[in-house]
């Protein structure tokens, strides 16, 4: 079967791919069958090695590119490639082992040659390229190029190839085939605004298509996890191609800095991971009519109940149980993370499906670990964070998740506290790890994105506050007066550079001063929140008020928070008395707390608002999620994209 290529030696002199990659026409058929067949052997341990095989690859694929006019080489290739997949769709694939291989082998060839092609041509000239034809008198036209064609037989590969040993190798490479066509996007400052690559995914056929598409793609993500293993550890030589995926996945980690031992594992490259990509990156793609991606996954329905939500438009059925328990397992990485966001902010089914769930802990642990490890960490990854935090926004929108989040009891031992935390509601842990996120964020980052919706999951979660922890209590207190010290201290910086007339810093405090003043009143409006509608439920919470009863004297004479001091001073001031000579420590004094709780009148305090905010996505936010999803393409396809060429992020930045 072909000749053994076992060392970037004989691959850089492998006369076959000379041949192809030449200026001279190909015209036996026969060479085909000899490109095809060849054996690749790389050892993917070895990262020297892959980088000489990147290098010699991209080598040759310059000059395939110089030569295909004359040549016509690369259409010949692509004809060739639509016959075999025809054929391997029309019959039974273990019939068809040799084809198999084949097919494989032109795959790897083709990510490659596509890879290299979109980093060195803009887009309109790459369409050129594919509209050779193999007769020099005939050119494709712009309705229908080879690179359409070849769209739709990889598309067709992914819906229609059953998938099994022999196949998956087959199915990731015409996924990660489509990832590099792509790929343009990655070499652009701006943000594409018209791509005739992404509208020829979008010609596949119908919309149906489309729909079936997405949908093949979730189920590999639910499904086919495996990992994509080199020839160490697969038998069959016809799978002798996932060495050099598996060498490039290597490769990405080693660029990446990363680690196994790391507590953040990357996941491991597989048929899921990449149709998860694949399916984010048509929908995240900037298109300025509808994307039909997009909208699939708002419309896709739970395959385990009959619907009567009408859908304007086809979709498809999908096990909600599986996605949810998939979600949970897999959540903490970033792709999952992007894909839960999207689901909760646009699919209604999905968001109620999982608000009904029982086992909420399951989901919400691992979001708020996110937030949690990122808070903590110097290098955190700011949109998985924002992820993170939007997804528990959402679901902090909905009146029975505040509720049966705290009452659900979980496991606190993993968060960072000066105090041991040990079984606790999942509500307090939520408001502990917003607390801690709000605490870094005003004392390092000051991101006001942050700052703001960290305050509004608080707000949503205070209507069903019950049965605080102590240190969640402390926590929440401790960070109001956090923000008042900082608030005080600007206030002086400010006045300072008003007297000695230096505007230089004046603009940036009095914004961050503003900002420390909204944050100080929603944390008094989430106190007065509690007091009028849960106090009987929040003892601790009181306590922790007399306790800190200087504070809240400080703040009393502030125009800004003067009508919020009043419920919580009438409380300070009734439970004082009741306290009053109790000398028997912190229980007695509780115990007092407990009693007079259940039968002071709360209806005596000012009612406000209900708090309630809602996440609106901003009209921008494309300029967030299409550089973000080209990011993880970059991180977790195994393409091993050039650093040094990627502009629409800093590549460079990414793996250091």
């Amino acid at each position: 079967m072909g000749g053994v290529v076992s060392s970037t030696t004989k691959l850089e002199d492998n006369e076959a791919l000379k041949k192809f990659c030449g200026a001279k026409e190909i015209t036996d058929d026969t060479f085909w069958n000899d490109l095809f067949t060849f054996h690749l052997e790389i050892d993917e341990r070895d990262s020297e090695i892959i980088k000489q095989v990147d290098r010699i690859a991209q080598n040759f694929v310059e000059s395939l590119i110089d030569n295909s006019q004359v040549s016509r080489n690369l259409s010949g290739f692509l004809h060739k490639f639509f016959e075999m997949v025809d054929e391997l769709l029309s019959s039974l694939v273990e019939e068809k082992k040799k084809l198999t291989f084949q097919v494989v082998n032109a795959l790897t060839i083709l990510h490659y040659v596509i890879k290299y092609s979109c980093q060195r041509l803009p887009e309109d000239e790459l369409i050129k390229v594919y509209q050779y034809s193999i007769e020099p008198s005939v050119v494709e036209t712009d309705s229908y190029c080879l690179l359409q064609k070849l769209i739709h037989h990889l598309v067709d590969l992914i819906i229609r190839m059953p998938t099994n040993d022999l196949t998956v190798p087959i199915q990731i490479e015409a996924v990660r085939t489509c990832l590099a066509i792509l790929s343009s996007q990655l070499y652009k400052d701006e943000l594409l605004q018209k791509s005739q690559v992404f509208n020829y995914f979008l010609l596949e056929k119908t919309e149906e298509t489309s729909t079936i598409f997405i949908k093949v793609l979730l189920t590999n993500y639910l499904v086919h996890n495996e990992e994509y293993l080199g020839p160490n550890q697969i038998k069959k030589p016809e799978s002798i191609v996932l060495g050099l995926a598996g060498s490039l996945w290597n490769m990405v980690t080693l660029a990446a800095g990363l680690d196994d031992s790391e507590e953040t594992q990357q996941p491991a490259l597989s048929l899921g991971s990449l149709s998860l990509l694949l399916a984010l990156a048509l929908a995240c793609h900037n298109s300025q009519e509808k994307n039909p991606f997009k909208e699939t996954l708002a419309q896709f329905q739970n395959s385990q109940e009959i619907s009567t939500m009408p859908t304007p438009i086809i979709t498809f059925k999908l096990d909600y149980n599986a996605l949810y328990e998939r979600l949970c397992s897999t959540v903490e990485q970033e792709p999952p993370m992007l894909l839960l966001y999207m689901l909760l902010h646009r699919n209604i089914g999905f968001r109620n499906y999982v608000l009904s769930r029982i086992n909420l802990e399951k989901l919400v642990l691992p979001v708020l670990k996110i937030l949690h490890n990122g808070a903590n960490s110097q290098s955190a990854n700011a949109h998985h964070m924002y992820l993170a935090l939007i997804a528990v926004l959402i679901l902090s929108e909905d009146d029975f998740f505040c509720k049966i989040i705290h009452e659900t009891m979980v496991k606190g031992d993993w968060i960072d506290s000066d105090r041991p935390i040990g079984d606790i509601s999942l509500g307090g842990l939520t408001i502990l790890v917003f607390i801690r996120t709000l605490q870094k964020n005003a004392i390092r980052t000051k991101d006001r994105y942050l700052h703001t919706n960290s305050l509004a999951a608080l707000a949503n979660l205070a209507s069903a506050f019950k049965n605080l922890n102590p240190v969640v209590c402390q926590k929440m207190v401790g960070l109001l007066e956090l923000l008042t010290k900082r608030h005080a201290k600007l206030v002086e910086l400010l006045r300072e550079s008003l007297e000695t007339q230096t505007d230089e810093g004046q603009n940036n405090y009095s914004d961050d001063i503003t900002v420390l003043e909204e944050g100080i009143r929603t944390l008094l409006e989430i106190i007065n929140t509690v007091l009028t509608s849960r106090l009987r439920y929040n003892a601790n919470l009181i306590y922790t008020l007399l306790y800190h009863r200087k504070l809240f004297d400080n703040l009393k004479d502030h125009p800004m928070f003067q009508d919020l001091l009043k419920n919580i001073w009438s409380v300070i001031e009734h439970f004082s008395t009741k306290i009053e000579g109790i000398s028997d420590g912190t229980s007695s004094i509780m115990n007092a707390i407990d009693d007079e709780v259940l039968i002071w009148r709360t209806d005596r305090l000012q009612k406000f608002p209900d708090l309630k905010f809602r996440y609106v996505e901003d009209e921008n936010t494309i300029d967030f999620f299409v550089p973000y999803v080209w990011r993880l393409v970059f991180e977790h396809s195994g393409l091993r994209f050039e650093p040094s060429r990627v502009k629409v992020f800093n590549a460079l930045l990414v793996i250091k």
